[in-house]
Parts: C-alpha cells; sequence; structure tokens
C-alpha cells in the first residue's frame, strides 16, 4: 500500500482524499475518464455511474459518494453526541445542585445516565442530518458532472441549490428560495476552493476520484487478506487443538 500511496506525493492530492469537495483545474473542461465514458450521451453516463462491475465494483464517481455518506455521518454523530452530552452534563450540575442522594456512587450513576442518553439523542438528531445535506450535496454535483461530461464550479452550485432547496422543502416555497440561494452560495464557495486546490497542483477531477476510490479499494482488500488470515489461524489452532486430543487418546 506504501509503495502504492507513494506514487500520489502531490500535497493536493492527498488534501483531495479527505476532502472529495474538490473540481477540475479548468474552469469548465472536458474531461477523459469521467465513468470511464467519453463517448456516450448523459444519460448513458449516469446509467454507468451507478452500475456494479463484474468484480462487484462501484464506479469511482459512486464509491467517493459512498465515502462522504459515511463519513459525514460518522462526524455528525460525534459531533451531535458530544454537543449534547455537554449540555446534559451542565444541565445535571445546575439542576441538582442541591439534590440529595443516597450515595455518591448514586449521583455518578444519575449523571453518568444522563449524559449517555443525551449523547445517543444527539447523534441520532445530527448524524443522519449531517450525511444527508453532505451527502445529496456531492452526490448531485457529482451526477451533474457527469451527466455534462465536465467538470467545473457550475455543478457545485447547482447541487448546493437542490439541496438547499430540498432541505428546507417542509418549509414551503418561502423555504425553498432561502434554502436554494444559501445552497448557491455553499457550492460556489466549495467548488471556489477546490477550484483553486486543484489548479494550484496541477490535478483534474478525475485523478482525483480514482485515487479517492483505489484507496478504498486497498483498505478493502487488506481487511479481507486480514479475515482470511485470522481464518487461517483459527484452523491451524483447531488443527493443532483435535492433534493434541487424538494423541491423548481423549476422542
Amino acid at each position: 500500500m506504501i509503495k502504492y500511496l507513494n506514487k500520489y506525493k502531490s500535497p493536493g492530492i492527498m488534501l483531495g482524499a479527505l476532502f472529495p469537495l474538490t473540481s477540475e483545474n479548468d474552469f469548465d473542461k472536458v474531461e477523459v475518464g469521467v465513468v470511464e465514458e467519453q463517448t456516450s450521451d448523459g444519460w448513458q453516463r449516469l446509467q454507468k455511474m451507478f452500475e456494479i462491475d463484474e468484480f462487484g465494483d462501484m464506479s469511482n464517481e459512486l464509491t467517493v459518494v459512498s465515502q462522504t455518506a459515511m463519513v459525514s455521518g460518522f462526524a455528525g454523530l460525534i459531533y451531535g453526541g458530544v454537543m449534547n452530552s455537554r449540555t446534559a452534563y451542565t444541565d445535571f450540575m445546575r439542576h441538582n445542585t442541591a439534590t440529595s442522594f443516597s450515595s455518591h456512587f448514586e449521583a455518578k450513576r444519575k449523571l453518568q445516565d444522563a449524559v449517555t442518553k443525551s449523547f445517543g439523542k444527539g447523534a441520532w438528531k445530527w448524524g443522519w442530518r449531517v450525511s444527508l445535506f453532505t451527502t445529496s450535496f456531492v452526490g448531485i454535483s457529482t451526477m451533474v458532472s457527469v451527466y455534462r461530461g465536465k467538470s467545473g464550479i457550475r455543478e457545485y452550485i447547482v447541487g448546493g441549490a437542490l439541496t438547499g432547496t430540498l432541505y428546507k422543502w417542509q418549509m414551503g416555497p418561502r423555504g425553498w428560495i432561502v434554502g436554494g440561494l444559501l445552497g448557491s452560495v455553499l457550492g460556489l464557495f466549495s467548488g471556489s476552493i477546490s477550484y483553486g486546490l486543484l489548479k494550484m497542483n496541477g490535478l483534474t477531477m478525475s485523478e482525483l476520484r480514482k485515487y479517492q476510490a483505489d484507496v478504498g479499494k486497498v483498505r478493502k482488500n487488506l481487511i479481507k487478506e486480514g479475515m482470511r488470515l485470522k481464518e487461517e489461524e483459527d484452523d491451524a489452532l483447531i488443527k493443532a487443538h483435535r492433534e493434541k486430543l487424538v494423541s491423548e487418546n481423549k476422542i
């Protein structure tokens, strides 16, 4: 894996692997390698993006979207849980200053129960919201890029606008307009930063997506290899134990 990662020494590519909200280093340039298909029309490229190949692997674009969903969901869980548990701790100490407990351990137990319940509520509240918003934003902008066969800043603006509109859907037309405008600003901001970072490092979005997908595949292969070695080790232990029992005439 180290040998593979050495091919990507550029700090920009390493930064892009951590932050998938990136864009093409030219403002609006046709990319060779968008879902490995430039000869088909937009709908065919979109269809290919959601196809699973003969090895059971997703396209580079869909892999990046799925990784974004997992990372953003985890970040939302941690953020929501920590913030809520801090609030619960402060409230417990303030509201129970004069409360009489039967023992020091009872007070600690009740405090721990309050903090744990609050952590779970906050993790659920923020986890799915952050994951849904981020995944929608990245997913929509990626689909627009694949459909166009190009990468630029405009797909981030479109992705942000649609995501903001959907996020405020229950508020009616006024909420749609406000959410769409705020989402557009977010998309413009993210796209501009991504454009600048990639331009400074001379990278393309296709290269970045491929690198992110390949890192995920390497990690998955390492996990599979570790599981295989563990199974072989368990089989060897079972075999050795059986041979010992046979030698002692116990079976």
